[in-house]
Formats: C-alpha cells, sequence, structure tokens
C-alpha cells in the first residue's frame, strides 16, 4: 500500500504532549468562535477553514509552513526530514437509529488541475487505467516538486484532523469530539494504482490504502482524486488521538438587542466556562 496508517504510538513522535496541549487550544478556540445560537435553535456543525488547520499543524508541530494553496504539502520540518499535508474531515458515528456506524467519512482532495482535456471522453471510452495513469503523472510530479525543493525530505505524511459528530441519532452535532490520525505516504509506489470499480462518473483505485480504513476515488466532474477514510476502524483498531470535551450545548443568546456592555459581558463568562470545561484551567 501506497499510504500506511500510523499506530498511535507513531503518532505521539510528531504529536507529542506539548502539540497535544496545542490542538487542544485551537479546538477550544473553533468553538469558541463558532456563531451563538438563538435560544432553543439546533445546534450547527463546527466549521473550521482548511486554512486554519494548517495553522494548528504548523504551531503543533513546529514546522515551517509553506503558504501555497496548490502545493502538495503544508509544511516541511527539514530538521526531521519530513513534509506533510494537513487535512480535515468529519464523520457520523452513529445510523439514523443510533446504531454505531462505520461510515465513510466526508472526503478531502489529493490532487486536482487533471491537465488532460479528454477526462470526459475517457470515461465515455471506459479508459479506466489511461484516467488513472494520468493520475499517477500528477502525483509523482506534484511530490517531486517537493523532494527538489527540499533535498533534505526525505519522508511524506498525511496528518488528518477528524471532526466526529457525537450522536445519539444522525443529525444532533451537540457532541465536541475530534481524532488526529496519521499516514505515511510512499511516493515511489504512485505507480501501483490500479482500477477498482467504475460508474459513469467516478473511478475507484486500488493500492493507496487498506480498504478497512480508507478508500480514493477519481470524480468526473470534479476533475479531482479525492480521499474518504473510515474513521471507525481507525478508532477501534487505536489509530488516533482522541480530544473528547463532552457533550456540552452551544451558547444560546438573543444578540440583536444587547448592548455592548452586554454582549462583552456575555462573551467573558462563556470564555471562561469553555476554557475551563476544554482546557481545565480556571483562573484564581
Amino acid at each position: 500500500m501506497i499510504a500506511v496508517p500510523l499506530d498511535k504510538n507513531e503518532l505521539q513522535k510528531f504529536f507529542d504532549n506539548d502539540a497535544e496541549e496545542v490542538i487542544t487550544f485551537f479546538i477550544f478556540k473553533a468553538i469558541f468562535s463558532q456563531p451563538d445560537l438563538l435560544p432553543g435553535q439546533k445546534s450547527i456543525p463546527i466549521q473550521i477553514p482548511k486554512e486554519h488547520i494548517e495553522q494548528w499543524g504548523v504551531q503543533a508541530l513546529g514546522a515551517d509552513p509553506i503558504g501555497a494553496g496548490s502545493y502538495p504539502v503544508d509544511l516541511v520540518d527539514e530538521l526531521r526530514g519530513y513534509a506533510s499535508d494537513i487535512k480535515m474531515l468529519s464523520f457520523s458515528n452513529k445510523t439514523k437509529t443510533g446504531k454505531d456506524s462505520n461510515r465513510m467519512s466526508g472526503e478531502t482532495s489529493l490532487a486536482q488541475k487533471f491537465a488532460d482535456e479528454d477526462l470526459d471522453v475517457k470515461f465515455v471510452q471506459g479508459q479506466y487505467d489511461a484516467i488513472i495513469n494520468a493520475w499517477i503523472e500528477i502525483l509523482d510530479s506534484k511530490f517531486q516538486l517537493v523532494f527538489n525543493n527540499y533535498p533534505k525530505i526525505t519522508d511524506i505524511y498525511y496528518f488528518i484532523l477528524i471532526r466526529e459528530k457525537d450522536e445519539q441519532t444522525e443529525g444532533d452535532n451537540k457532541g465536541k469530539k475530534f481524532h488526529i490520525c496519521g499516514m505515511k505516504v510512499d511516493t515511489s509506489k504512485f505507480c501501483e494504482l490500479e482500477h477498482a470499480k467504475d460508474s459513469k462518473d467516478s473511478v475507484w483505485v486500488n493500492n493507496f490504502i487498506d480498504n478497512e480504513y480508507g478508500d480514493i476515488k477519481v470524480y468526473k466532474a470534479k476533475k479531482r482524486m479525492e480521499l474518504r477514510l473510515r474513521p471507525r476502524k481507525w478508532i477501534d483498531d487505536n489509530k488516533v488521538i482522541t480530544f473528547d470535551f463532552g457533550n456540552f450545548n452551544q451558547a444560546e443568546k438573543e444578540l440583536k438587542s444587547m448592548t455592548n456592555e452586554e454582549k462583552y459581558n456575555f462573551s467573558i463568562d462563556s470564555f471562561k466556562k469553555l476554557y475551563k470545561q476544554v482546557l481545565n484551567y480556571e483562573k484564581q
């Protein structure tokens, strides 16, 4: 396989206690910055921009940011000889009936900007091997650029923050649980990618990651190769670092009628309560 999941001990060589504290702090900031709900309003999913997730990784890992949107990695650590792409996915851990779910996560892009203008034609003609070969060229070219620009880099990793909807039943977003997982990517093996199955709009690809942990596929319309994980398998196999803040409601307040002083006091009170719950610290 090209992408091999890290076990928890391997993952903690990157995300040590100090790094975990940094991630916890950023999760606190992300939760605090979410829009306040109206009284009685149903909770909404936490949204975190990808650029923020990248910066979480830079701060937690003590690595150098790349700062280029289309670059194949987000950070490099030349001293330790690795580069990494930082991603975020979400998944629901329950079915509609409340049973544990091993469903797939959402999707994240591995590669895009397909240069072959005949992609649609290849789909129509069933030239799936040709489609995959074109993506192999894209991946080889992207990561060779990293090795050329940073000669001290020998290893590539994906680190993924997973937001778990800690639900009793599907549709309830009160849970505040996150996981970090990682995988080491052997860029010399992209040539091993193979056609697995297909539909009129997508091609599933074998040999990138063990199917128990996830899969990748090429989308005709998006012209992208995307990764999905099975987070429940990662969690059950102890291949994640978990940040569990329990179930608590997002702040509820009718803000329109409040004065600036009232909003200030409300914000300070919410800040202190949340900081204590997430970071287990309260100033005496």
